[in-house]
Order: C-alpha cells, then sequence, then structure tokens
C-alpha cells in the first residue's frame, strides 16, 4: 500500500485533529478487520455451530448455540440432527467467507467467526429458521448481535424449527433469574442465581422471556429435551 502523507494546516505541531483524525481511525481499524478475514472451503460439518474447513482448521459459528449431539453414547438433545443438516445444505463443499469475531478463537484454539455464504449470514440465518438460538459474548460485534437477537425475536414468534416443541417445557415456563453483565440466566433457585448481585439481577416470567430479551440459559441446567 503507497503511503499517504496528510497535511494539517490548522495543527502547528503536526497532529490530526477532529474529523480528519476520526477518518484515519476508522480507516485503520477498518483495514486490520478486512485483512483478518478469509475465504476457505468447507470439508466437514461436525454439528449445527462447528464446521472444518479444506485446511482442517476447525471453526465456531459466532453468536449462536445449538443442541448437542450425542457422544461417546449419549443421546442427542432435541433437535440436534436437524440442525446438523441445516448447516450441512448452507455450507458443505462450498467456499464460506470467514469474519473473526472477538478475540478470533476460543480455548479449544478454535476460530471463531461471522460465516458468510455469498451474501447470505449463516449466523443469522441459522438463528432464523429455529435451528440456534442467540448465544451473547461481551467482546462481540454489537451490529451483528443486534441481527441475531431480532431473527431470534421473530423465530420465536413464528414458532420455528426448535421453538414449539422447545416453549412447551416446564422448566421453560417456570420463573428464571437473569444476570445482567454475562446475560446468561438461571432456574430461579439454582445455586448461581443466588449469587447474582442485586445490581446485576433481573427477574423473567419464563424462558421466553429471558431470549427475547437476548438471555441464554446456563449450560449446567441441561434444560433441553433429550431425543430417546
Amino acid at each position: 500500500m503507497p503511503k499517504v502523507r496528510i497535511k494539517n494546516s490548522n495543527s502547528r505541531s503536526g497532529v490530526l485533529k477532529g474529523p480528519v483524525f476520526f477518518f484515519v481511525l476508522c480507516c485503520l481499524f477498518f483495514n486490520a478487520a478486512t485483512a483478518s478475514a478469509f475465504e476457505a472451503r468447507v470439508r466437514y460439518v461436525i454439528d449445527g455451530d462447528t464446521f472444518v474447513l479444506a485446511d482442517n482448521r476447525h471453526v465456531r459459528i459466532a453468536g449462536i448455540d445449538t443442541p448437542e449431539i450425542g457422544r461417546d453414547g449419549k443421546p442427542d438433545q432435541y433437535y440436534a440432527r436437524q440442525a446438523k443438516a441445516m448447516l450441512n445444505k448452507l455450507i458443505l463443499g462450498k467456499r464460506v467467507r470467514i469474519e473473526p469475531a472477538g478475540k478470533g478463537k476460543d480455548r479449544y484454539k478454535r476460530i471463531i467467526g461471522w460465516v458468510y455464504v455469498d451474501n447470505l449470514f449463516v449466523n443469522k440465518r441459522m438463528i432464523r429458521k429455529g435451528a440456534a438460538f442467540y448465544y451473547f459474548h461481551k467482546g462481540n460485534d454489537r451490529g451483528k448481535q443486534k441481527l441475531l437477537l431480532q431473527a431470534q425475536r421473530n423465530a420465536y414468534k413464528e414458532k420455528k424449527g426448535f421453538w414449539p416443541v422447545v416453549s412447551k417445557l416446564k422448566k421453560f415456563n417456570k420463573p428464571w433469574v437473569g444476570n445482567k453483565k454475562s446475560r446468561r440466566c438461571f432456574l430461579t433457585g439454582d445455586r448461581y442465581a443466588e449469587k447474582i448481585g442485586r445490581l446485576n439481577r433481573v427477574k423473567f416470567s419464563s424462558l421466553g422471556e429471558a431470549f427475547y430479551e437476548g438471555y441464554s440459559p446456563a449450560r449446567h441446567l441441561n434444560f433441553w429435551p433429550i431425543v430417546k
């Protein structure tokens, strides 16, 4: 990239000020973000939110969570196979564009990313079809997270995918307690719910209300139905 000399006639010190400084910062940020994005072909889909690229790198789709496929003899969670089938249809064998999200990788060294096939935003489509639910992360892009949350509200309202079955669960319709900081929620009376500070505590009449506000259930609760 050729060097660009910026002349600032309004400052004797040569320090960039006001709109010019803001514009330069935006350009640098945009260049860094686009430079980290890449394209690759999908070789294998593991489940509804994880897949493997042709070069064997593993990718975890950012901002979503899907029902778990059973491992080591354990049963599948409800709608796990359907979620995998949907992701297969969207990306398997195709060239995808991946924009790393947050810190770029998780503790398992998987790439965490916003995934696109042409102009299709895969993260959003999985939620919109009711094959995944929104999973907040404070390090992720706010604008994209708003898109995912709205997609979830629409899917829930229209009873897409797993929502008709999940919304009838007994635990789903009990009171829940959310943590404003983490955006995770817990059944009232859960040991972790009791540890939430007063300022971070928010009460929901049901899990549906919590989902609508962008909270997701803590993983240890295992409220999701099992396929027998």
